[in-house]
């Protein structure tokens, strides 16, 4: 997954494009300067999961990089909400979604459309600050 920008902050676009890729390293270091902030936020992405397979390596790398930041990823970033408009799609996403939780220490949720994204993005923050 690749980080996109930090503008919208706290609503995080991500990518899984090749064309938006970056190194581990990078993406590590985007990943700890969003934490850094000690605010809460969000990952929001849409469309295929076409992102390129990593290396044996890298994946390595990116899993005990989230084991050693469970904790601190759990508090600040509140999910990760994909859209996802076939119904198909979005049923074997959702498979791998159930299990996301345990890999990062924060949930994984999809909808079909912006606006159910919306909702969600808009409880999961008031909640936070209200």
């Amino acid at each position: 997954m690749f980080i996109q920008n930090l503008e919208n902050f706290p609503i995080i676009p991500i990518s899984f494009q090749p064309a938006d890729a970056v190194s581990v390293t990078e993406t590590i270091a985007i990943y700890e300067s969003l934490l850094n902030r000690k605010e809460i936020f969000v990952f929001l992405s849409e469309g295929a999961f076409s992102e390129p397979q990593a290396d044996h390596e890298a994946r390595k790398q990116v899993a005990a990089w989230v084991k050693s930041k469970r904790e601190i990823l759990a508090q600040y970033v509140k999910a990760f909400i994909h859209i996802e408009p076939d119904a198909n799609i979005r049923l074997e996403t959702q498979k791998f979604a159930n299990n996301f939780i345990k890999f990062s220490g924060y949930p994984m949720f999809v909808v079909d459309n912006q606006q159910q994204a919306n909702k969600i993005i808009d409880a999961l923050l008031r909640r936070q600050i209200g």
